[in-house]
């Protein structure tokens, strides 16, 4: 019985292994201090909640969702966060996306009748010209097949990765970890299709602003949510994402509080 639970105690780690880090913040009298960040797995940010429409949205926008399937429950559980999709907000309404069916270009109405969950980052230094190559390399990838290799790449991958992200490991042996996991367990075979993270990394790459210089093929909608401001990113990220707002929030072991915070400014 002792050795059991032993087990069952080391599985529990394993499985919800949380990276931390030491990164420099600001105290109240504004001077630089170093705090210890623990990886986020709620979409919500520490200061609360901001309710957004489709109005506040701007075109380039990264858009995380889950929903109440479950298939997104096992990716969620799989990855310990509070998202299972990522997809781009393309504007006018319209957002881009590859599911199952394959990329695909729809209504962003039409997305969050399946959702429960979604929330909208935004990369800063987005230009129009950035922003134009974005649409179009949907336009050019839309219809084409969804890349079922990958994913099944990913789940051992996912799993052994925890390994490399206990909270004792420092930051450094962590990404060598992880990069050495990822290019052993996910090898490219240069395959065009795309899955919903990998499409996500390739558009900003074909837009000429990339999100990490990682193969697109080693993240999962986490570790694109990890990239945003206060959080402890899965690999180097080459600027970090804004928070925007939620335009649906549920709660769930993940995100514990969707109460609105309404005097927050919606981010720029």
């Amino acid at each position: 019985m002792k050795w059991n639970k032993l087990a069952a105690l080391c599985a529990a780690v394993w499985l919800s292994a949380c990276a931390t880090e030491w990164q420099k913040g600001h105290a109240e009298d504004g001077r630089d201090v170093m705090r210890l960040q623990t990886v986020r797995n709620s979409t919500l940010p520490e200061s609360g909640m901001i309710k957004i429409g489709e109005q506040d949205l701007q075109a380039g926008d990264i858009l995380f969702s889950s929903e109440a399937s479950v298939q997104s429950l096992g990716i969620r559980l799989f990855s310990n966060a509070a998202v299972s999709h990522v997809f781009l907000y393309l504007g006018d309404g319209e957002i881009a996306e590859a599911v199952g069916a394959g990329v695909r270009i729809r209504r962003l109405d039409e997305a969050l009748k399946e959702s429960n969950l979604t929330a909208a980052f935004r990369r800063p230094d987005l230009t129009e010209e950035n922003i134009a190559a974005l649409r179009d390399f949907a336009r050019q990838q839309n219809g084409r097949r969804y890349n079922f290799l990958g994913i099944v790449k990913q789940v051992p991958y996912s799993l052994a990765r925890n390994a490399c992200e206990l909270p004792v490991i420092p930051r450094r042996i962590r990404r060598f970890c992880l990069n050495t996991m990822a290019a052993v367990m996910i090898p490219s075979f240069g395959n065009r299709r795309f899955f919903c993270s990998q499409f996500v990394i390739e558009a900003f790459n074909r837009a000429g602003k990339p999100l990490t210089s990682k193969s697109p093929e080693w993240l999962d909608p986490a570790d694109i949510l990890h990239m945003r401001e206060g959080d402890v990113a899965t690999f180097t990220p080459k600027a970090r994402l804004n928070y925007v707002g939620h335009l649906q929030c549920s709660t769930s072991i993940w995100n514990a509080d969707c109460h609105e915070n309404t005097a927050l400014p919606l981010s720029a």
